[in-house]
């Protein structure tokens, strides 16, 4: 029996997932992938501590074995760095195609959700999940496919209208930038995946999810710290030289904190509500609420198989949720 509370949580996430995907194709105009990343977690390390504080709890860890523990935190830190890498290659991602593009590839995490919730959890994968989620994923083939020669010319940026270094590429620029875009967006839809998984295993543990998604946030703020010893660009969103740009790397750190770190437990909480795969298979909607976003507000290209995409979802949605 599907819960209206995991529900409500779960549209939530949806529309935070999808405004925050603005923001981030927004503030990278000005910025760099690894500059941000580190910056970014810092914030959501801070934010996401304070709410654990005020809506979670730590007196588990007082009673756990040292095998829980371990097993714990082993799953926090999988978790952590994989969402953090997904993260990153879906900045790249942004660099190199447009929003309306990368984020709904990234929902082929559902093919990876999938399996991983059988194998880990026993969920149970019913008939009518797998029709509604050949029909949802069906969608992103549309979305993500190239533009027709037409559609391309009409995306080309206006005589007169140059970017600067720092600006983003315009997409298709190349066909080599299409295919590492896309290629990019898949790897985060990976990374992802693993990221759903080893969280819901570590809040299955601890039974807290904002106190785990502290820790998991914290694993991947240490990761990119030591790795930003030896690659240094992962500072500098710190630097002077970037001063100029310091508000857009807050931007980008306010929507990392509101969807990494709310966004997610919502989600989270959602899947401990109503199931993984269920939850998953319904925030495949997130690319149709991000789709009209990008139009209304980063007035990107609308493209008529749009309207196909919308349908596949929509269907995939009522089978699963009324067969």
């Amino acid at each position: 029996m599907v819960d209206l509370v995991g529900s409500l949580l779960t549209v939530n996430a949806i529309f935070t997932w999808a405004i925050s995907s603005l923001v981030y194709k927004f503030g990278l105009k000005k910025t760099d992938p690894k500059g941000n990343l580190l910056f970014r977690l810092i914030m959501v390390s801070i934010l996401t501590f304070m709410i654990s504080i005020l809506f979670g709890t730590y007196s588990f860890l007082l009673i756990f074995s040292r095998v829980e523990i371990v097993n714990y935190f082993i799953a926090c830190a999988i978790s952590g760095i994989s969402v953090t890498i997904g993260d990153l290659l879906y900045f790249f991602s942004l660099k190199n195609i447009d929003a309306s593009r990368a984020y709904p590839l990234t929902q082929l995490s559902l093919v990876f959700v999938y399996p991983l919730a059988f194998i880990f959890f026993g969920e149970e994968i019913t008939v009518s999940i797998l029709i509604g989620g050949i029909f949802i994923l069906s969608s992103v083939i549309f979305l993500s496919s190239k533009d027709k020669p037409k559609e391309a010319k009409l995306l080309e940026i206006p005589a007169g209208q140059k970017e600067d270094n720092n600006e983003l590429k315009k997409e298709g620029s190349s066909p080599e930038t299409l295919i590492i875009g896309v290629v990019e967006a898949i790897g985060t839809a990976f990374c992802w995946a693993i990221a759903i998984v080893s969280f819901n295993q570590a809040r299955s543990i601890s039974g807290d999810v904002f106190t785990t998604n502290f820790f998991r946030i914290s694993f991947g703020t240490v990761f990119i710290a030591i790795l930003g010893i030896f690659q240094r660009e992962y500072y500098s969103g710190y630097s002077k030289l970037n001063r100029k740009n310091l508000k857009y790397y807050f931007y980008i750190g306010i929507a990392g904190f509101l969807s990494l770190g709310l966004a997610d437990a919502f989600f989270y909480k959602a899947a401990e509500i109503n199931g993984l795969v269920w939850t998953s298979t319904l925030t495949a909607n997130t690319p149709m609420v991000q789709q009209i976003l990008t139009i209304l507000v980063l007035k990107e290209k609308f493209r008529k198989r749009f309207l196909l995409a919308i349908g596949l979802i929509i269907i995939g949605n009522y089978i699963i949720i009324f067969l």
